[in-house]
């Protein structure tokens, strides 16, 4: 009983250090289950620009239209935050699988978004900043300290910054198309009710 009460302890601290890991760089507030908005990748690839911007190129995000994404997207979103985190420099026996981003083990997970937080840049120097020289303005936050690099209190949240919605033509057809889908569903739904009437 003790044992299972330890563990429990040790998930909840593992969640906590997570969300507040994501929270605190993204400025955003993750829903309660916290494995489940990870698992699309979105949250994840956005995590990875904001420690090197342009890392990710693309991101699959939801739209209005189709509020949730396919896992054929949602694998691409994960694997193309591996692929930066491995651009990035996290190391392989740090890195998580796919497979345990999309079923949501947070342990591994965990690790790697450590690996890449580790790796994080302090921001390039302002213009405006004399007395930084150019040689030394960028230094990896194991080199400075270890708290994290303070943020600019003018730069934007890099969630919107970076967010991608489709364009208006393409919602459009995501529209259209999920209302042929319910049409069709309906058509069978009469088809196969006519016929059980039928026999």
């Amino acid at each position: 009983m003790r044992r299972k009460m330890e563990q429990l302890r040790e998930e909840l601290e593992l969640l906590e250090t997570l969300r507040d890991g994501i929270e605190g760089r993204l400025k955003v507030v993750l829903p309660e289950d916290l494995g489940s908005s990870l698992m699309d990748g979105v949250v994840l690839c956005h995590l990875a620009n904001h420690i090197r911007p342009r890392s990710v190129a693309s991101i699959h995000v939801p739209s209005p239209a189709v509020p949730k994404l396919s896992m054929a997207k949602c694998r691409r979103n994960v694997e193309n935050f591996l692929d930066a985190c491995r651009k990035i420099g996290v190391s392989e026996s740090s890195l998580c699988s796919p497979y345990d981003i999309t079923q949501c083990r947070l342990r591994p997970l965990r690790s790697t978004v450590q690996a890449l937080v580790a790796l994080e840049t302090t921001p390039p120097p302002r213009p405006g900043d004399a007395k930084q020289d150019n040689l030394g303005a960028r230094k990896t936050s194991r080199e400075s300290s270890s708290s994290p690099a303070p943020r600019s209190k003018n730069a934007p949240s890099l969630v919107c910054a970076t967010t991608q919605t489709p364009p208006q033509a393409w919602q459009i057809w995501d529209l259209i198309g999920s209302s042929l889908m319910h049409v069709f569903c309906l058509v069978l739904l009469f088809v196969a009710y006519s016929w059980s009437e039928l026999t």
